[in-house]
């Protein structure tokens, strides 16, 4: 499946988004089971196209977008706000 950047309607990825607020392209229509900024499956540190370096899964099902736990409130590790995020 073909995603474009929320921002810009690029299918690019990593810097060089003109109109996001962070300078990267981040994709909408990302399931899940992928990091919105670079399509991988890890979770974590390790996300080069990201501006935090970690890698933020689509939303849309029963896990943390940060660390793809199904638990629920603080806790999150990877989640700038230390909360998990569905």
């Amino acid at each position: 499946m073909s995603t474009k950047c929320k921002f810009c309607n690029s299918t690019s990825y990593g810097l060089g988004c003109s109109k996001s607020p962070h300078k990267h392209h981040e994709h909408t229509g990302v399931d899940e089971k992928h990091c919105v900024f670079c399509n991988s499956s890890s979770y974590g540190l390790g996300c080069s196209n990201s501006p935090t370096k970690k890698h933020q899964h689509g939303s849309g099902g029963n896990k943390c977008v940060y660390c793809g736990s199904t638990s629920t409130g603080l806790g999150c590790s990877n989640s700038p706000h230390k909360n998990h995020e569905k």
